[in-house]
């Protein structure tokens, strides 16, 4: 009998062993990793000084000065480089502020120049053509879609004017703003 209740106790000792916990961790670590977003430009020129201008006339931010010639727009005829500093494809709007000095002036928000209104449109590398150009408003248009990071788009404006009564010289901005590509 003993030997059967050593066999019994036993085998209670055994199963109580395969019941009893598993030893667990208590903690585990999740390594995170990641590439910041980095939206930067460069634009090569930041002026255009355009001297004295006229009624109803066209003047050209261009090498030359003049239209691009022949169309589509070439790079050589482009006045001004922008290039993604960033480190992912950029979106590049563009957008105008109204002229101030003396009464100032207002660009024009149906690209045909009124009284004391000025057009401004801005064209790429391979634009087709004046019409092709993106016309300059108070509000952002986009200009160039996804340039690759250290990529490079040439680009120049043209600037109309409507009749002006205004003699005073007149300073407005035009503004590029790069965005993440979407």
């Amino acid at each position: 009998m003993k030997k059967r209740l050593i066999g019994i106790l036993l085998a209670v000792v055994m199963t109580l062993g395969i019941a009893a916990p598993a030893l667990a961790a208590t903690s585990a670590a999740v390594t995170i990793t990641f590439t910041a977003t980095i939206i930067a430009m460069t634009n090569s020129e930041a002026t255009w000084a355009i001297g004295s201008v006229v009624d109803s006339t066209a003047y050209w931010w261009t090498t030359a000065g003049t239209a691009p010639s022949p169309e589509p727009f070439e790079a050589d005829d482009m006045k001004s480089t922008i290039t993604n500093t960033g480190n992912v494809a950029e979106d590049f709007d563009v957008k105008g502020s109204n002229f101030t000095g003396g009464a100032g002036m207002t660009l024009s928000a149906d690209d045909t120049p009124a009284a004391n209104e000025i057009s401004i449109r801005a064209g790429i590398t391979g634009t087709t053509n004046e019409a092709g150009m993106v016309q300059v408003i108070s509000t952002d248009t986009e200009l160039k879609d996804n340039l690759a990071a250290a990529g490079t788009v040439k680009w120049s404006m043209e600037l109309e004017t409507g009749v002006l009564s205004v003699a005073d010289n007149q300073t407005g901005t035009v503004t590029l703003t790069a965005r993440v590509h979407s």
